[in-house]
């Protein structure tokens, strides 16, 4: 856990993020950033405030629920996988509870009432799973008493995306801004807590795997298969392989914008672990991927193409195909997934 202690004028923090002085060069840039958006001193510390109080809500429900960012817009709030509160110049978007608000009708009138909020008009498919009604609050002296109000769907709703969402994305956990807190805790002169993420990214991946499955049964299984492959899984994998190969495991090409990376044992035939195994693996320019892909060519235990007799000559030719390609490299831990392509895909 981070403390971000503003009578020191610093942040006391784990080793994770080390000591972070106010005259941190990002610090900075958050400051002008704000202090653009809100140029208004009074009105900025308000801002702030609330935005405050929103985040200590969500640190009740566990310091590895979600992480605040500052962008060239604003700040914001992410709980889970969902933005829930935005400062920016237009004043406070929030995510209120939907269905708090059906319940509510006296309560929901007095907002409407309210010169100081008004209703977002847009929707966003990524909230359906826990849904809400987003809208903009402009806080003043004479709008603070609606704030209560706004402030209780609001915290119905934080609550509500806590309980779905296990953690904080791994992606959004990259965009945390302790340098944020920081600035926030020297403005407003109180101490922050931070969050606490404490699995690595291929952990995280497998927690989100499970996660999306869990939260989206009502998705037929392909489709969700190929969701957790597309948004979740290749991404982490691809780097994985880049780090490992660092070019064409065969060709050696290291334009790596033009490979592919390539699961030895396909993905639908792979644990959540298998998934995400390096040694599992190819990183391939795209002919030999595809070829690879769709069981024309495998390799054997030694890194030597095996080529199918399916694939005719001149196709081979066409695409760069040779009974001299083999593999650059070959482990002990390669070995099981290139068994199992010779023996299941490998087209005979």
């Amino acid at each position: 856990m981070a403390i971000y202690n503003h009578s020191e004028y610093k942040p006391v923090l784990t080793k994770r993020y080390g000591e972070i002085s106010m005259k941190n060069p990002d610090i900075r840039q958050i400051e002008h950033t704000i202090s653009s958006l809100l140029p208004n001193e009074e009105y900025r510390r308000v801002c702030l405030s609330l935005f405050v109080e929103s985040l200590l809500k969500a640190n009740t429900y566990g310091s590895d629920k979600w992480g605040a960012y500052c962008y060239s817009g604003g700040v914001r709030l992410l709980v889970g996988s969902l933005i829930v509160f935005t400062v920016h110049k237009e004043g406070l978007w929030l995510s209120l509870d939907k269905q708090l608000l059906n319940e509510m009708k006296d309560e929901q009138s007095l907002l409407e009432k309210s010169k100081a909020w008004r209703w977002e008009r847009g929707k966003y498919s990524e909230y359906e799973p826990v849904p809400s009604r987003n809208g903009y609050y402009v806080p003043s002296g004479e709008s603070l008493d609606i704030w209560p109000i706004i402030r209780d769907f609001h915290f119905e709703y934080i609550k509500k995306v806590a309980n779905k969402y296990v953690w904080l994305r791994s992606d959004s956990q990259k965009k945390h801004s302790p340098e944020l807190l920081a600035y926030i805790s020297n403005e407003l002169g109180q101490s922050i807590p931070g969050p606490s993420y404490s699995d690595t990214p291929e952990t995280n991946v497998l927690k989100e795997i499970e996660e999306f499955k869990r939260t989206n049964k009502e998705l037929p299984e392909t489709e969700r298969e190929s969701i957790i492959q597309s948004r979740i899984g290749q991404g982490v994998f691809r780097s994985g392989l880049i780090g490992y190969w660092k070019r064409c495991a065969v060709t050696g090409c290291d334009s790596l914008d033009l490979l592919r990376a390539s699961h030895i044992k396909p993905w639908r035939d792979s644990d959540n672990a298998e998934r995400l195994d390096n040694y599992n693996g190819l990183l391939l320019v795209p002919n030999l991927d595809s070829a690879f892909d769709r069981g024309y060519i495998s390799f054997d235990n030694d890194g030597k193409i095996i080529i199918s007799d399916v694939l005719k000559d001149r196709d081979r030719n066409k695409l760069g195909i040779h009974s001299r390609m083999r593999l650059r490299t070959v482990e002990e831990r390669h070995i099981r997934y290139l068994d199992y392509h010779r023996r299941e895909i490998l087209k005979k």
